[in-house]
């Protein structure tokens, strides 16, 4: 988690159910939850899988900042009143640059979040073996 007070002047607020952005879009902008929560959601084969669900501190869409490929995940605001500190890629490289503790807690966010999504993968692939098996 990161301690979003020296971004206020970034800070937009959003409303229930506001889309930040979505699945497959390419993004130029990374967001610190200052305030209520957003949900993380990908697609799977007939049905959507809750990724994450993000609270004061925590970060995301820094993945579309480091490797220019489109988002892996639609971000959904749960509450009314969800505030986001927005950093643009300019933001996101000054500080990568200038604040090499920003940077480690980027590449922690990143590695953990792989494991997690390898976790995902394994319960998903455990279910199809399952079923097929008939167990």
């Amino acid at each position: 988690m990161l301690d979003s007070a020296p971004f206020k002047k970034f800070i937009r607020e959003f409303r229930k159910s506001d889309i930040v952005f979505e699945e497959n879009t390419r993004g130029n902008e990374m967001y610190i939850v200052h305030s209520g929560k957003v949900r993380l959601t990908t697609t799977a084969p007939g049905h959507e899988v809750t990724l994450a669900e993000m609270g004061q501190g925590d970060f995301f869409g820094e993945m579309a900042l480091c490797d220019s490929a489109p988002r892996t995940a639609t971000a959904t605001v749960v509450e009314d009143d969800t505030r986001l500190v927005v950093l643009d890629r300019d933001k996101f490289l000054y500080l990568i640059s200038q604040q090499p503790v920003f940077a480690l807690t980027i590449m922690h966010a990143l590695c953990q979040r792989i494991r997690e999504r390898w976790n995902l993968f394994d319960e998903v692939l455990k279910d199809t073996t399952d079923q097929n098996t008939g167990k």
